[in-house]
């Protein structure tokens, strides 16, 4: 059976490390393609978060309790379409990473995660936005469009989701929060300070902050693309706090006490629907996701333990509880997909490409797992989604390639290593892959020409494909 290739999913949940305080102590570029940049932060410090802001686009990293190591470069120039430059600053006892867009204009997106000592941020720019920053005509943002409406078009009929309905005419409902006009941001805080959370809102409002003394505890949210106010308003709710605004500054502080006239009388508060009904849903949230949370840290140490099959357990349990977790999806499509389980790979899979029709790591595995089932032409259609999709993977050509080569669909197949090749370079794998190829074509010529480059290539080849060229020189090319 020819080797499947699969990708090592890291959960990306922007959990904090449990370090001791201390100092950041290098901050770098890792992996950097035309879709995506990693950046690596190695360090100890108590938490961390993250926030998109705009005006300029920009996406921020808070490290709590840090210090910055004397000779770790204020400013790191990156050359690429997503990030332009990194800048870290240090105020009292924070340090503050700044991933600055290349586009003034245009956020990217960042996930975080941990390991072996490093907190990885991988960033990409949406494909509707990196669409618009290569001056693509309408034509081609047009042609984007109906191949992500193909794209879910064909997963409907794959895996036998109803039709979206369309979208209903905006009315009173889809109004509540519209007297919010604060700039749109995402937040993400995993048990972070409330006094820190706060000094968050000063900055973006350009208010002076005064936080009142009583004010104490932390806070653990996730919010996706809100006005910052309206994000503001919300933790007060929550948090039983009031703010106030005189001569342009906020004065943070609890909600006061009944009065005395107050006592023994039943009063009634009213509040506004588009406060209320957001803050009950958004508390509901809080308590599923810390309890997912918790069993996803669960779950990742026993799979560091080697215990694969307990651990997708616990990971199943946190997926009820924060089901629009489209990493913590993934990470249940890989486990079912390495144990074996295509059918419950299949489904995750699924599960994260109604999500995103356009993720390319989603329709991976939904395809391999329905070509593990002789399911033929739905892998089909999965793996075209694959290579289509964002971020471009190499995983996906090698596979789909030699998927089409166990069909025996060699044409297809040759073309689709070829791309392989132009996009992410040469590979000894790839390179035998052609080579096989040709000599199932009987093409000779053409494979002992292969095989010879290989041999001469440079490639690191292991000693095993080292034989297997050699000795394919020797019958067929003699």
């Amino acid at each position: 059976m020819a080797k499947t290739v699969i990708m090592g999913l890291i959960l990306l949940l922007g959990l904090p490390l449990h370090l001791s305080a201390g100092e950041l102590t290098d901050i770098k570029v890792g992996k950097q393609t035309k879709e995506e940049i990693e950046i690596l932060i190695e360090g100890a410090f108590d938490t961390y978060h993250g926030v998109s802001l705009l005006s300029p686009a920009r996406f921020v990293i808070v490290f709590e309790n840090a210090q910055l190591k004397e000779g770790v470069s204020s400013s790191i120039q990156v050359e690429g379409p997503i990030v332009s430059r990194i800048k870290t600053v240090s105020q009292a006892k924070d340090v503050r990473v700044i991933l600055e867009s290349a586009n003034t204009s245009k956020l990217f997106h960042c996930t975080m995660h941990d390991k072996e000592g490093k907190v990885i941020v991988k960033c990409w720019m949406p494909a509707e936005a990196s669409s618009r920053t290569k001056n693509t005509s309408k034509a081609d943002a047009s042609e984007s469009d109906e191949s992500l409406a193909l794209h879910q078009k064909n997963l409907n009929e794959i895996f036998g989701w109803p039709k979206k309905a369309q979208e209903e005419p905006k009315g009173k409902e889809a109004n509540t929060l519209d007297k919010y006009t604060g700039e749109k941001i995402t937040l993400d805080f995993y048990k972070t300070d409330l006094q820190n959370v706060f000094r968050l809102f000063a900055e973006l409002s350009g208010k002076n902050l005064i936080i009142d003394d009583q004010v104490k505890g932390e806070l653990t949210l996730a919010l996706k693309e809100v006005p910052w106010d309206s994000a503001m308003d919300l933790i007060l709710d929550l948090k039983g706090l009031v703010k106030e605004e005189r001569l342009g500054t906020y004065i943070i502080k609890p909600k006061p006490a009944k009065s005395s006239e107050e006592k023994g009388e039943l009063v009634v508060k009213t509040f506004s629907e588009e406060i209320l009904q957001p803050a009950r849903i958004l508390k509901k949230e809080k308590e599923d996701r810390q309890q997912a949370q918790d069993l996803i840290i669960e779950a990742h140490n026993l799979e560091a333990l080697g215990k694969k099959e307990e651990a997708l357990t616990v990971y199943e349990k946190a997926y009820t509880l924060w089901k629009d977790n489209s990493d913590l999806i993934m990470k249940t499509a890989f486990l079912h997909y390495s144990l074996g389980r295509y059918a419950k790979s299949y489904y995750f899979a699924g599960q994260a490409l109604n999500m995103n029709p356009n993720n390319s790591e989603a329709a991976l595995f939904a395809a391999l797992s329905a070509a593990q089932m002789d399911n033929s032409k739905d892998a089909r259609q999965l793996f075209e989604i694959a290579i289509a999709g964002r971020p471009e993977i190499p995983e996906a050509y090698f596979n789909y390639a030699q998927f089409l080569k166990n069909q025996k669909e060699y044409s297809d197949a040759l073309s689709i290593y070829q791309k392989h090749e132009r996009i992410f370079g040469p590979s000894v794998e790839v390179s035998l892959a052609v080579a096989g190829i040709y000599e199932a074509q009987g093409r000779t010529v053409k494979a002992c020409t292969k095989y010879r480059e290989i041999q001469k290539s440079g490639f690191n080849i292991d000693k095993k494909a080292h034989g297997l060229i050699h000795k394919k020189i020797q019958t067929l090319c003699n």
